[in-house]
């Protein structure tokens, strides 16, 4: 037998089938391996992504005033197939850079599940943890916001050509929030809404930017807690009209049952009340005003002063800046929000130059025709923006109007 032993050790037979068989075997080995780790980074992607979309979720539902953690819980099982544990659900965030922030939901979640080969070799399944945190941030700026929250917000129709220099958010939540129809073209960006957009291929430009199904713009003076003044108490005037022959200057005051402008005005600095009726601006008249507020009232809901501005008529008026008046500082036009539902008309052929805030809290503005409106500095806040003339308007303001934000927000995965 030793014999045999040392004859065996000396034989060099059969190397090549030995050593062919070892590395068969761990060329087998590694493809082993290398298909589980496969699977592990397709399990780690997929429960990220499912991470992500409870952490959107839960950022969401946060707003809506909905349970958190079974909104995101209810996300991340529709999204991942495979078993899963949830470590934690909190808001704020426990680190990062967002720990602390209120506004911002973290999720962490964990999965583990043996695999054929790899069980072989270890004795416990590796974990896979993944971790995705989902805030509100501040989106882009718009100049036009309808603050309804039912119905259509913002409707652009017929051959209206509409050229916003921002973006336009209604906080409707219907399907229609934004109705852009006909051969009507709107170019904002972005476009928002809580609700949803509906728009043909010509309506707007190629590369807009849609954002529906989102949050609602703020209404950027609500802070501000605007009233109608109580002085003068009394009627400055009643009833005043400037005629087609006059050319005049006027001053503020209440103004009793509307003021009606079918000459040349200058507006003086200062707050109009205009008290029941409207601000009437006739075709062919001419205003123009520095350091100037409109405000829009009455002594009833039903009878709270509107704006009608027909065609033929030119308007030239700036807002005050905070030191002209500190009360109404950019305010342009303000209507008493007690009117619910005033249509303010702006008629075709009207050539208006605006300079500051246009805030109807509950009341409508319609633009009908040509109006050819152009401002550089122009935000309008209203129930419902109605478009069926050319209009262009702008929000390239002046650093007065730093603190009046109408940045839309934006629910995003942050880390």
């Amino acid at each position: 037998m030793i014999r045999t032993l040392r004859k065996l050790m000396r034989n060099r037979d059969a190397n090549v089938l030995m050593i062919s068989a070892i590395g068969a075997a761990s060329m087998v080995g590694a493809a082993g391996i290398g298909v589980d780790t496969v699977q592990w980074y397709l399990w780690n992607r997929q429960l990220q992504q499912a991470v992500d979309s409870g952490a959107l979720a839960g950022a969401l539902s946060m707003h809506q005033g909905a349970n958190v953690t079974t909104t995101a819980t209810g996300e991340i099982d529709r999204n991942f197939v495979d078993g899963f544990t949830v470590e934690r659900i909190v808001t704020p965030p426990q680190q990062g850079d967002y720990a602390g922030d209120t506004a911002a939901v973290e999720v962490v979640a964990t999965t583990s599940r043996k695999l054929p080969f790899s069980s072989l070799f270890l004795e416990s399944a590796p974990t896979i943890r993944v971790r995705s945190v989902a805030a509100t941030v501040a989106g882009a700026e718009h100049c036009v916001i309808a603050l309804a929250e039912n119905g259509t917000g913002i409707y652009v129709h017929g051959t209206a050509d509409v050229n916003l220099g921002c973006g336009a958010a209604a906080n409707s939540k219907v399907a229609s929030a934004v109705d852009l129809t006909g051969s009507s073209i709107l170019n904002a960006d972005p476009i928002s809404a809580v609700g949803g957009i509906e728009y043909g291929d010509r309506n707007i430009p190629s590369d807009t930017t849609l954002l529906p199904y989102g949050l609602p713009v703020v209404d950027p003076l609500a802070s501000r807690t605007l009233a109608p003044p109580s002085s003068p108490a009394g009627c400055t005037y009643n009833n005043y009209t400037v005629q087609p022959s006059q050319n005049t200057t006027i001053y503020p005051g209440r103004y009793c049952n509307g003021l009606s402008l079918k000459g040349t005005v200058t507006m003086s600095p200062g707050v109009y009340i205009i008290d029941r009726g409207a601000f009437d601006v006739s075709s062919q008249a001419n205003v123009i005003g520095e350091g100037v507020t409109i405000v829009l009232t009455g002594t009833t809901s039903a009878n709270v002063a509107e704006i009608k501005i027909n065609g033929g008529a030119e308007l030239d008026l700036r807002a005050p800046t905070k030191l002209e008046d500190p009360d109404w500082y950019n305010i342009l036009f303000f209507q008493d929000p007690m009117g619910s539902g005033v249509e303010n008309i702006i008629n075709g052929g009207s050539d208006l130059n605006f300079e500051g805030i246009v805030y109807f809290p509950n009341g409508n503005v319609r633009f009908n025709g040509n109006a050819g409106q152009h401002a550089n500095c122009l935000l309008m806040v209203a129930q419902r923006v109605n478009f069926s003339g050319t209009s262009s308007l702008d929000n390239d303001c002046s650093s007065d109007y730093d603190d009046v934000s109408t940045r839309s927000r934006i629910i995003r995965v942050v880390e």
